[in-house]
């Protein structure tokens, strides 16, 4: 019995000082900075793993506009001066906001505290490598700028230069018209075939004499000695009243016709333009 009163005695001691340690000042403070450690240690952890991911997220960006650049370089060997320009903005705006989140990270750390020199490194690893993007964008979008320029001015000397090119076509085609019509008119010849009186009444043919100044040249028929080879006269006889050399020409008679053959048109023309023939 005295025992069991003993051991009753030691726990009911033991309890009075556990709870007194408890409800003391000291062990509280003890208390609340393992919570605030475990807190911060978890806040740390958080922000480690958030850095990690941003940085991944970085990377993998920085990747991907990494691959864009050779499709970029090769794009603007073929001049697609638009799909270049919009792939340029989308690339200006994804570094941008990469830029922001890097530093953004970097504040956050930076006002932590903790030593996380490893993070510090790599953060401004990417933000270097983001400046060299911008820099290479600059250079793109320089270079796109130029050509433009220099697009603008070759625009320009092709429009001078078909604008010469329409104006030596107009004169080509002005003088080969020119040149045309002049040999035209110089292989232009008339012909008349008609008896003595009607000669007369047409003020072709006076006292025997062939008369050609002032005289129309509506009363001809007109021809082009090229095609001239010959003309047929309804009649018995023929009689050439104009001066053409003999060789240059002959006449066959058909039956109630006479054919005037022109074996030399150059011989047979170049006494005169205008053929008079008497008829009968």
């Amino acid at each position: 019995m005295k025992k069991s009163l003993t051991i009753v005695a030691v726990a009911l001691v033991a309890f009075i000082f556990s709870s007194c340690v408890e409800n003391s000042k000291k062990y509280q403070a003890l208390l609340a900075e393992k919570q605030a450690v475990e807190v911060q240690k978890t806040d740390l952890e958080n922000q480690y793993n958030s850095a990690i991911g941003i940085i991944n997220d970085v990377e993998n960006n920085l990747q991907a506009i990494r691959d864009a650049e050779g499709i970029l370089l090769v794009q603007q060997e073929g001049s697609q001066r638009e799909q270049i320009v919009s792939e340029l903005i989308q690339i200006k705006e994804t570094m941008a906001a990469n830029r922001a989140r890097l530093d953004s990270l970097s504040t956050v750390l930076e006002k932590s505290g903790r030593n996380v020199a490893n993070l510090r490194q790599q953060i401004k690893k990417l933000q270097a490598q983001i400046a060299e993007k911008d820099q290479m964008i600059a250079d793109l979008q320089a270079q796109i700028t130029q050509r433009d320029y220099v697009i603008a001015g070759l625009n320009t000397q092709v429009e001078d230069l078909n604008s010469n090119l329409n104006n030596a076509n107009a004169e080509i085609e002005r003088i080969s018209n020119e040149k045309i019509a002049q040999t035209n008119d110089m292989n232009v010849v008339y012909y008349i075939g008609a008896t003595r009186r009607e000669l007369k009444e047409k003020g072709i043919l006076n006292r025997g004499d062939v008369l050609m100044t002032n005289v129309p040249t509506s009363l001809f028929i007109q021809a082009d000695k090229r095609d001239l080879n010959e003309i047929v006269f309804n009649a018995k006889r023929v009689f050439v009243l104009t001066s053409h050399p003999m060789d240059s020409y002959a006449l066959v008679n058909g039956e109630g016709t006479v054919t005037l053959q022109i074996t030399d048109p150059d011989a047979f023309w170049s006494v005169s333009r205008y053929l008079v023939a008497r008829t009968r």
